[in-house]
């Protein structure tokens, strides 16, 4: 049970309730312990910036969600952790159910930080006498933000001497119909733990979960939204999401853009919402654009603290991708690294950008710049692994493949990474497979061991060769099915994603046909059209685990269609998705 706070307040009134020192103590005690019990009912966020002078700075943002929600921390690398229910902190993006655990002295870290925000909000036992160490909080100043007024104090627990005390500022809505004020800020010097740093914790709380508008702030907790209102219909749709219904939540979130067009946190979180359903990336690229186009400078300078605006961005930039608008994602990473120069996932998503666009240095330099910033990054090795394999760069591949093995057995498998050995690199004089060689030599492609080439059909002239891979997995190479200039490889992939993107009745139950990839990009000084797609179940964001994934590249060689496709068909294995992408990236074509 939280320990009763006792205040000694010294120097002029603080509000028009307060006209007594007694009023004056009664009502800082009352305010502070009305914030404790207020953030524990909201979606609490606590920005923290710690100073240790020469011993370099730290800086992380913490949520807590309401009702035994989960606890996040975002570190000030880019780095997420989260726990609930107490349980282990893990390394995660969610809300602390998946995820890998952290190491001990990182899950102490994550505890300290966190005990910091908890004591500064449920306060500590004093004493009436300032003499006996109790704490003092000396009346600075007020200023009248016209929707609220702002009240500083000084605090000491011992007697005023020389030097810097922490002053904390409390905050009232004008709209409250309570008397109390809400703790907002705290700073200057403390110990923490044996060592002296100057602490400044922001402490606000969020209508939308997503983002926090300054200059258009949400009402105070104690004095919610009228009933039918686009604040409480956000209220609704966000609480609607946290159960998983995001279907309502949606519905919720465009009905308060019906009654206020302007609704900035409707817009953001139904983006959210919907890129958790995983609908149409577009959609969620349109809605990120209307929220940011309404609040460009409220949103630029909230995301000031280097912890709003960047994953805003990213998000943005991960749907551009999927959406296939490699240049808008590519803006968009810059604009994040730039909010944050350590952003890991701006450097990783670029790269990710970069690498389907076919820019391979470009991409292992923002991979390499993801793993500076967070050493232990499976997922960044495996890309960077990927992107080395692609420039023929074995042994670099090889390193990398096997440290991402190491760190996440799950995502590279053994064999994967001992194949990358051998990928085509002068040094080994080794490949992954049997070289195919089709068209009298002219087109090579590296095909593994475990996809062995079917018998020509005389039937089907077209098909140059075919590949019989694991659990139905496949492979085909097409030739003049009809004449294809050139000039016209761009419009043929338009009319083949759209033909696609119609939708095919063998997809999965419940999931949408996803576009990784359907750009033109040239390859050995030929221009070929890349394109790959994945069916993505409903909720799903990762499709790592998806069946039927396909790939394809196509070109004109002399006049006339070449078309190149390997599928996992319905085996869901990750490392056949690798092992795709290695086939289609030795694909070698000579005049």
């Amino acid at each position: 049970m939280r320990e009763k706070i006792v205040v000694i307040l010294v120097g002029s009134s603080v509000l028009a309730l307060a006209t007594s020192r007694a009023q004056d103590a009664k009502f800082a005690a009352d305010s502070l312990k009305y914030s404790h019990d207020s953030y524990a009912k909201v979606h609490l966020v606590a920005i923290a910036n710690l100073d240790f002078g020469d011993g370099g700075t730290v800086e992380f943002k913490y949520d807590r969600y309401p009702n035994g929600g989960p606890e996040r921390i975002q570190a000030g690398n880019g780095e997420e952790f989260a726990w609930k229910d107490g349980k282990t902190w893990l390394k995660s993006t969610g809300c602390g159910d998946t995820g890998k655990p952290v190491d001990a002295q990182t899950a102490k870290r994550l505890n300290n930080w966190v005990s910091l925000i908890d004591g500064r909000l449920n306060g500590e036992p004093v004493s009436n006498d300032a003499s006996e160490g109790a704490t003092v909080l000396k009346f600075i100043g007020k200023e009248d933000k016209g929707d609220r007024e702002e009240v500083v104090f000084e605090e000491s627990k011992e007697k005023p001497k020389a030097g810097a005390y922490p002053r904390l500022t409390l905050r009232r809505y004008n709209s409250s119909k309570n008397e109390q004020a809400l703790l907002s800020h705290f700073s200057g010097p403390m110990r923490l733990g044996t060592r002296e740093a100057n602490v400044d914790l922001s402490f606000s709380y969020l209508i939308a979960l997503k983002v926090q508008e300054t200059g258009h702030e949400s009402p105070s907790p104690a004095s919610p939204a009228a009933e039918g209102s686009s604040a409480d219909l956000i209220n609704r749709g966000i609480e609607k999401e946290e159960k998983g219904d995001l279907d309502g939540a949606i519905a919720d979130f465009s009905r308060a853009i019906e009654l206020d067009p302007k609704a900035v946190c409707a817009y953001f979180n139904r983006a959210y919402a919907k890129d958790e359903k995983g609908v149409d990336p577009g959609e969620i690229i349109s809605d990120l654009t209307r929220a940011i186009e309404l609040s460009p400078k409220d949103f630029d300078s909230i995301c000031d603290n280097r912890f709003g605006a960047a994953p805003v961005y990213r998000t943005r930039a991960v749907a551009r991708i999927k959406k296939g608008d490699i240049d808008g994602a590519i803006a968009d990473c810059n604009h994040a690294i730039e909010l944050v120069p350590s952003n890991n996932y701006g450097y990783y998503d670029r790269g990710i950008a970069k690498k389907t666009k076919g820019d391979l240095d470009g991409a292992i330099d923002d991979f390499t710049s993801a793993i500076e910033i967070s050493p232990d990054w499976a997922d960044a090795y495996k890309e960077r692994a990927e992107a080395k394999q692609a420039k023929d760069d074995a042994i670099g591949a090889a390193e990398d493949f096997k440290r991402a093995q190491k760190l996440d057995p799950k995502l590279v498998s053994e064999g994967s990474a001992a194949d990358s050995s051998s990928n085509r690199s002068a040094a080994t004089g080794e490949g992954t497979g049997t070289p195919a060689s089709l068209l009298d030599g002219k087109l090579k492609l590296d095909v593994p061991s475990d996809f062995s080439r079917d018998a020509d059909d005389p039937k089907t002239p077209k098909t140059v060769a075919k590949f019989s891979g694991p659990d139905g997995a496949w492979g085909e190479v097409l030739r003049g099915t009809h004449g294809l200039t050139p000039d016209k490889l761009e419009g043929y992939l338009k009319m083949r994603v759209a033909e696609y993107s119609k939708g095919f009745n063998w997809l999965p139950k419940d999931s949408h046909l996803q576009w990784l990839k359907k750009d033109i990009v040239t390859i050995d000084g030929r221009k070929w059209a890349d394109w790959r797609y994945v069916p993505m179940l409903k909720g799903t964001k990762d499709y790592s685990h998806s069946p039927v994934y396909t790939r394809f590249l196509t070109t004109s060689y002399k006049g006339q269609l070449l078309e190149i496709t390997f599928t996992s068909n319905l085996n869901t294995a990750p490392e056949l998705k690798q092992e795709i992408d290695r086939i289609m990236n030795s694909v070698h074509l000579e005049e």
